[in-house]
């Protein structure tokens, strides 16, 4: 992981008021040492076999257990048969860290456009975390406040919230899309920046408006390292509580696939081909410079290596220009060449460009996907053709309203490929061997429930076993975020379904206590300026009986010259109520990355929706109801793209900086710098083969 850091520019803070806003004339008072130790007996009184220190503790090195593990230990022995690897030992959590993750989290119940002034504003420390409370007042009739939390990279910050600088490497946005910026929003008392001189974990705190001039605001949280987080929205008196851990669990091995095992570099059995740079390479010594087997001025931008691995099919475009910037399909048309490279010769020219190539089996025939018009929306449809050239064949009927893509072939001659129509619809189409087509995705779709809703929204692309026995494809759930892996047999029918996943409630709120046991009062020092946004509300709406009082001082500090400064004092009650973000059970996310040449499936499970921290597991897939697992790790930043057997190891792409989005797909970054991994399974070796200035968009 490589930490980007910005500074968040004068000229910024200097936009006008209604691009960046945030409460102020707050001041905090600071935590007392008796406080400090309430807080703590709190926690201890709480909860019966608490540990002996509020902190987790983390263990650097990881102790070894008697069965075989694939991982980072120096001399590692993998049996040849697959066996489950258990987990390494966790630490002990900390009870005061219940409901932290680095997951994307949202306020539970309905949710949509709210009107409310944001009245007080707290920050407070506790032992094991720190936290700020936003108390809003809603106006008669408002929808319930609702919010969304996430932490990003301050790169993807940049480009989500328009900011060139930023002070800290990571950014803890809290977005609040459905906030009417009405006469409530107006009257709030704000500044444009708001800073806290007693809390070290949090620091300050932004607002930026939307670029919806109506709706719409995100508040901005600095962070020096990667923490977790929890969202806690309460209602009557409404506030919102983000709160942050002081330390983090991620340490510096925790990113398992990006862990060197075995000592040296894994040697590769077999010439590793990829897409980089607009050519493909041929990489045949880990370490070594690659060949470029096509070096010429067109753009590659697909391909497939025959079983044999003596040639290769790619869709080529002209010269000149650049597909990933392009919105209209580029012109391009079908080749092949060996994979030794000087002998590219066209295979096939249908309609406007070539996409998603694919061998068959025996190496005699391609499928490739052809855009027939051009025109947006793109209008795929799917063709074959003979390895040694000759007519490419339709294979479907033309004139429907399917787009067809990534067509990958099965046992037989048959031929399983997605499809897109204009109104949002997926399905996956089968071609027998005979001609004959039926539509499999629809049974997968709809599911056993027999209800009115879909199961399932669409399809990601298929992937077929090498010896086109199965193929797995991701289904995109409908009823909760992420996608399931779907195994199916070369009849189409369904072998196994991994994955699944289910909304968890959240615990009831509990109720405010009628008579409040203390107020949250804003006293101004100075008289203010005719600059200054009056508050109609100085007294905050009465708090929740706290089970702890903790008190802290801040500063609210408005950047831009001759704002007046205001330095209020404000009694906060930050003991949380119980979080009311939306949970699930299940992986969020769970997508194939290679077969093997014995039909087994690494596969690969993302535990849950994050914009920064993929927590994996990596299973090979056996048969029904036979997954072992072989690693489970945590990326901050970084993430995974394309995977493929050579012999006995797995390759797979490392990027470094992918585009702003949640972790667990597959990952394609043109422009990040990215590397090529290897992992022998029969020797346990792992280790990087190639470091890439640029992305690396296919793998074979």
């Amino acid at each position: 992981m490589k930490p980007l850091r910005y500074r968040i520019s004068t000229a910024l803070v200097m936009l006008p008021l209604a691009l960046a806003l945030i409460l102020s004339g707050c001041e905090l008072s600071s935590v007392s040492d008796s406080e400090q130790i309430a807080n703590v007996e709190t926690i201890r009184a709480g909860t019966p076999s608490a540990t002996t220190t509020p902190t987790i503790t983390l263990t650097p090195t990881v102790t070894s257990t008697s069965t075989a593990t694939v991982g980072p230990s120096p001399t590692p022995t993998v049996t040849p048969t697959a066996t489950e690897t258990p987990l390494p030992p966790t630490p002990t959590p900390n009870p005061a860290l219940s409901g932290f993750s680095f997951c994307n989290q949202a306020s539970a119940g309905a949710s949509g456009r709210f009107s409310a002034q944001l009245t007080d504003v707290a920050a407070s420390g506790f032992p094991a975390f720190e936290q700020v409370t936003f108390s809003f007042d809603p106006g008669p009739d408002s929808a319930p406040v609702s919010a969304g939390s996430s932490c990003v990279s301050a790169s993807d910050a940049a480009a989500l919230n328009g900011l060139v600088d930023a002070s800290n490497p990571y950014v803890l946005r809290v977005d609040l899309p459905g906030w009417l910026r009405d006469e409530r929003f107006s009257s709030s008392a704000i500044t444009q920046t708001l800073s806290f001189t007693t809390t070290r974990t949090i620091r300050g705190v932004n607002l930026v408006t939307s670029a919806d001039p109506t709706v719409g605001a995100t508040l901005l949280i600095g962070l020096d390292q990667a923490l977790p987080f929890r969202l806690s929205v309460e209602r009557n008196p409404t506030r919102l509580t983000i709160a942050v851990a002081r330390s983090s669990p991620i340490i510096s091995s925790s990113d398992m696939l990006q862990i060197p095992t075995g000592g040296g570099k894994p040697q590769l059995s077999g010439p590793a081909f990829f897409l980089y740079d607009g050519d493909i390479w041929r990489l045949d010594t880990p370490g070594a410079a690659p060949k470029n087997v096509t070096d010429s001025p067109e753009s590659e931008t697909a391909m497939s290596v025959s079983p044999d691995h003596t040639r290769i099919v790619f869709c080529r475009t002209a010269p000149g220009l650049d597909p990933a910037e392009a919105s209209l399909a580029v012109p391009g048309a079908l080749w092949i060449m060996s994979t030794s490279g000087g002998d590219a010769k066209p295979l096939a020219q249908n309609g406007v460009s070539c996409a998603d190539p694919a061998f068959s089996p025996d190496g005699k025939t391609v499928a490739f996907a052809v855009d027939e018009t051009g025109a947006l929306p793109t209008q795929r449809a799917i063709f074959t053709v003979s390895a040694s050239g000759g007519t490419p064949q339709r294979a479907q009927a033309a004139g429907d309203e399917w787009s067809r893509f990534s067509p990958q072939w099965l046992a037989g001659g048959a031929l399983i490929y997605a499809a897109q129509a204009e109104d949002g619809r997926s399905t996956l189409f089968l071609r027998a061997p005979g001609g004959e087509v039926v539509d499999v995705g629809a049974p997968i779709l709809v599911g056993d429930a027999g209800g009115t809703s879909a199961r399932y929204r669409g399809f990601g692309r298929p992937l077929a076993a090498l010896d086109g026995s199965r193929v797995a494809v991701e289904a995109l759930r409908s009823d909760t975020p992420g996608a399931d892996l779907v195994i199916l047999a070369a009849d189409g029918s369904v072998l196994e379904i991994l994955g699944g996943q289910t909304v968890v409630p959240p615990p009831p709120t509990p109720t405010a206590t009628a008579a409040p046991t203390g107020t949250s009062t804003v006293t101004p020092s100075q008289t203010p300026g005719p600059s200054d946004t009056p508050n109609p509300s100085a007294t905050a709406a009465p708090t929740a009986t706290p089970t702890a009082t903790d008190t802290a001082t801040a500063t609210a500090t408005a950047t831009p010259e001759g704002t007046p400064t205001t330095t209020p004092t404000v009694t906060a009650t930050p003991q949380p109520e119980p979080p009311t973000e939306l949970k699930y059970n299940g992986p969020y996310w769970t997508r194939p990355l290679a077969w093997d040449d014995q039909g087994r499936l690494i596969y690969q499970t993302t535990l849950c929706a994050s914009t920064l921290v993929q927590d994996y597991q990596v299973y090979r897939w056996q048969g029904q109801k036979r997954s072992d697992l072989l690693v489970t790790g945590q990326s901050v930043i970084s993430s995974y793209g394309a995977a493929s057997f050579i012999g006995a190891g797995m390759a797979y792409v490392v990027v470094e900086e992918p585009r702003p989005g949640l972790r667990g797909p597959l990952v394609s970054a043109p422009r990040s710098p990215a590397q090529i991994w290897l992992w022998d399974f029969d020797s346990g070796a792992r280790g990087a083969i190639f470091n890439a200035e640029r992305g690396i968009s296919a793998l074979d």
